[in-house]
């Protein structure tokens, strides 16, 4: 699955400005510390077993109410728990077998980019894990992208890695971790990762 976002409705000028100076301590602050564990030579495992679903983040929110319009309804039980601990729906879940992986936001960019977001991922109902140690941002270093269900034991999923000159539009790197899903009640924990180049975009 392609993480996605909810629609980037036209925001005036004046508003856009308004959204990036609240938001720009965010970005600044969240960007080193939600990479950080991609580059550890041996990723902790930060899930517990039995561990409650994490509360949504409070504090400033983008005021325009069009980016939480676009966001998607409740459709089963697990969506449910997201939205009682303050949690908006992004984009579809990704169900295979006995698991689902869904996307929560707490926030939005200027443009309606989902930011202190988070993947969860359940297994026969039953929360296992998030697929980050904390909430991230939308381009920003260490970005979830892509999650992929491989077995009833196995997910596997894409974070963005920018370098320091890297534009937003195009990260310059790819760390790729697998997860696997062990006990009773079922815990997700990181396995492996590995961080590859990124083709460099072609010039138009």
């Amino acid at each position: 699955m392609l993480l996605s976002a909810p629609m980037r409705p036209a925001v005036p000028g004046g508003a856009v400005l308004s959204v990036i100076a609240l938001l720009s301590s965010t970005l600044a602050g969240s960007q080193a510390a939600a990479a950080s564990w991609l580059d550890a030579p041996h990723i902790e495992p930060w899930n517990r077993p039995r561990m409650s679903l994490p509360i949504a983040p409070s504090g400033s929110k983008n005021p325009d109410s069009r980016c939480r319009e676009a966001t998607r309804s409740p459709q089963s039980a697990e969506d449910q728990q997201l939205k009682a601990h303050g949690w908006d729906l992004i984009g579809p879940p990704t169900a295979d077998g006995q698991i689902r992986v869904i996307g929560g936001a707490a926030n939005y960019d200027g443009m309606c980019r989902p930011l202190q977001f988070q993947q969860f991922v359940f297994v026969h109902g039953v929360f296992a894990g998030t697929l980050s140690p904390q909430p991230m941002d939308s381009r920003t270093d260490g970005a979830l992208s892509h999650v992929t269900i491989l077995s009833d034991r196995k997910v596997e999923a894409r974070y963005l890695r920018y370098g320091a000159t890297d534009p937003l539009c195009c990260a310059s790197r790819t760390t790729t971790v697998a997860f696997g899903v062990d006990g009773e009640p079922p815990l997700l924990r990181p396995v492996s990762a590995t961080t590859v180049a990124n083709q460099p975009p072609r010039p138009q």
